[in-house]
């Protein structure tokens, strides 16, 4: 009997949230509103879930650029929750890169030239692999996985509390309308205005204590910012560790391949002299490319010499600048020079007019062919 009781009760306050929540959409019932500062709370609640699914998205892409294998590794993440499979080792592209130029290397020999340079650079793009795999694990798990638990717990209790508040203010707003129908049709006894006041006082005590349990919970929003912005940090020193690692790693790889280079071009035997045959090679090619080269371009000293020569670039000048010393070169915006690289990571030497000299490099952009 009493388990009735419950149910009758139960599809009575269902009945009752229908018919209130029907009457505002139709403009006949009244509507219980929060405060200003309360509506702010969820609207940043709102802008804050909206734009942290995004971020996780676009880092994850990031991360993770295969489309492909996010969903496989979402599968496996589900699978091993469970137990029932653990999670396989990807390889990433330039791990898998650097196993195939050691393999051709192999084939090819590691006493020739060409298969001396895969090694180099195969051994290079392994280490390239091994810092990006470094980086994606630490993106992971200093962002991604802070930015994951917020949205799965954070912001789901909010949702779930912002619910009952809903429920809450619907039965509070159903009992304002009871009562209001008890004092104005006549007939009614004392005794159920009575009790409809009393059913009044109970819903507003429970949507009060409603409001103040989900407002703890959104102004929580703002310690979880903190939180986000120690991660995002984080997140930075991680990736700038990775490209200045990779960049160093690829700087020791040109100065290494810029030795070779220059024991193939100027010694000559010491690059091509693995047969007769390759020496013979070589030295047709040279002779040819030199001759191809004096009358292409005057006053160079063929093929040896041109490859000491600068690799020159056209450049549009952004800004204008004023040179500041006797090395320096002034700019004006918007015209077309020739660059080229120098000993700084900073300028580059240009020329304009017939003259030369140092401009840095930020007031410059290559233009692409």
């Amino acid at each position: 009997m009493e388990d009735l009781k419950k149910l009758a009760g139960g599809a009575s306050a269902l009945f009752n949230r229908a018919v209130q929540y029907t009457g505002e959409k139709l403009g006949t019932a009244e509507h219980t509103d929060l405060d200003a500062h309360f509506e702010q709370l969820l609207q940043r609640a709102d802008k804050t879930k909206a734009q942290t699914e995004v971020l996780l998205k676009c880092t994850e892409t990031l991360l993770h650029p295969d489309p492909t294998a996010r969903a496989e590794d979402y599968l496996y993440d589900k699978l091993e929750r469970t137990g029932l499979e653990k999670k396989r080792q990807r390889l990433s592209n330039l791990t898998q890169l650097g196993g195939t130029m050691l393999e051709a290397s192999a084939a090819y020999g590691p006493g020739s030239s060409y298969g001396n340079v895969l090694l180099k650079v195969g051994q290079t793009e392994q280490k390239l692999g091994d810092c990006e795999k470094t980086f994606v694990s630490t993106a992971t798990t200093e962002y991604l996985q802070p930015l994951k638990a917020f949205l799965d717990t954070d912001m789901k209790n909010i949702t779930k509390e912002r619910r009952a508040l809903e429920v809450k203010r619907l039965d509070l707003d159903a009992a304002k309308s009871k009562l209001k129908r008890a004092k104005s049709e006549k007939g009614k006894s004392d005794e159920m205005i009575v009790k409809a006041e009393s059913e009044l006082r109970h819903a507003q005590s429970e949507f009060d204590r409603q409001a103040e349990t989900t407002k703890l919970l959104l102004e929580g929003v703002n310690k979880s910012h903190e939180y986000h912005t120690r991660c995002l940090n984080s997140f930075v020193e991680a990736q700038a560790n990775y490209y200045a690692s990779c960049h160093q790693y690829m700087q020791d790889l040109q100065r290494q391949l810029g030795s070779n280079n220059a024991k193939i071009v100027g010694g000559g035997a010491s690059g091509f002299s693995q047969s007769a045959g390759s020496t013979a090679m070589y030295a047709a090619g040279s002779a040819y490319l030199n001759n191809s080269y004096d009358h292409k371009v005057p006053g160079k000293g063929g093929f040896a010499s041109l490859c000491n020569e600068p690799v020159t670039q056209r450049a549009k000048v952004l800004y204008d600048y004023e040179a500041n010393s006797a090395g320096e070169l002034s700019l004006t915006a918007d015209e077309i020079i020739t660059v080229w690289t120098s000993d700084s990571s900073d300028w580059m030497m240009a020329e304009r007019a017939g003259q030369k000299g140092r401009v840095p490099m930020s007031y410059i952009e290559i233009i692409r062919i």
